[in-house]
């Protein structure tokens, strides 16, 4: 008697190299849609600390305008000019070359405290300047990112 060679796959080994296939496959989509939110949060974050840093840099350059003669200095002008600004403001002095991409509802808070983290006012020098960044990302996630700077009356 001659003995049958089965060479085929079987239904059960054929279902169960269907289910691995499967599984790499969602697993590998799965990444791959994580990865593309992750990369746009990162671009979102990296937009919004350029735009805290135009923000800086435009009251570095503000400084200049309460400046009273050589050694001088306007604390208490200054302070009321930085705690009149509302987020609008602080971003209108960010340009388009800073702020490339449109962050859906960014809003811009600048805090400005003296050395031991209280309110700054009075004549308080040096002052530590707390730009933060705030919004909502595609996901609904509400993301926060600051960038601090000290700044004196020189």
């Amino acid at each position: 008697m001659k003995k049958k060679n089965n060479i085929g796959l079987t239904l059960i080994e054929i279902m169960i190299a269907v289910a691995i296939f499967a599984f790499v496959v969602g697993v590998s989509a799965v990444i791959l849609v994580s990865s593309h939110n992750n990369l746009q949060v990162q671009r979102e974050r990296i937009q919004a600390l350029h735009a805290c840093r135009a923000v800086i840099e435009a009251i570095r350059e503000k400084r200049k305008d309460f400046t009273v003669g050589n050694d001088g200095f306007n604390w208490e002008g200054f302070y009321a000019w930085a705690n009149a600004r509302t987020s609008n403001d602080w971003l209108s002095m960010v340009s388009i070359e800073e702020h490339p991409i449109a962050i859906p509802g960014l809003q811009i808070n600048v805090a400005l405290r003296n050395m031991n983290g209280n309110p700054a006012g009075g004549t308080d020098n040096p002052v530590q300047v707390y730009v933060t960044a705030t919004w909502t990302s595609a996901g609904g996630h509400v993301i926060r990112d600051t960038m601090a700077t000290i700044i004196t009356s020189r």
